[in-house]
């Protein structure tokens, strides 16, 4: 994979930034993207550190946590619609509060934690489909999310962008 002075890989692959503190769920998100090889998960730990890398890339969607160690998810979702080019980036909420409602915010889903691997590769499959996988090859393409094993999952190196 190609890099740049960012740090952040720019191959061919389409780009979803992750805003998570916690790096269980971190870890678990890695390993779904592992199966998902058309796309390149970059990790930020807070709102700041994701503000710091938002001028440096246009993800193809956004993965936000809502309890972030320095502010809001609605909240930084706001600061990020008004970047040039993120005003229609799809959004997701993925957050344990189960009160949540995304109405009134620009977010396109809430996904509930705890996250279970058929269920998200299912709902990145259809969110990113239309924009990647469409023209993206695919290794197992014929696969469904519920086909899954758990002891087929790869485990990824740990790290966060800074």
């Amino acid at each position: 994979m190609a890099q740049d002075s960012t740090g952040l890989g720019h191959d061919a692959r389409e780009v979803v930034l992750y805003v998570e503190d916690h790096p269980v769920n971190v870890l678990l998100m890695q390993t779904v993207f592992e199966l998902r090889p058309e796309l390149e998960l970059v990790v930020a730990v807070d709102g700041a550190s994701a503000m710091a890398l938002a001028p440096r890339m246009h993800p193809a969607l956004l993965l936000l946590d809502l309890r972030l160690p320095d502010c809001h998810g609605t909240e930084l979702l706001e600061h990020m619609r008004k970047l040039p080019g993120w005003e229609a980036i799809p959004a997701i909420a993925v957050t344990a509060e189960a009160e949540f409602i995304r109405e009134g915010t620009t977010f396109s889903d809430v996904w509930h934690k705890p996250l279970r691997v058929p269920t998200l590769l299912t709902r990145l499959d259809r969110v990113l489909k239309p924009q990647v996988r469409a023209t993206a090859a695919a290794p197992d393409a014929g696969r469904t999310g519920s086909s899954v094993s758990r002891s087929r999952l790869p485990v990824p190196s740990f790290a966060f962008a800074a």
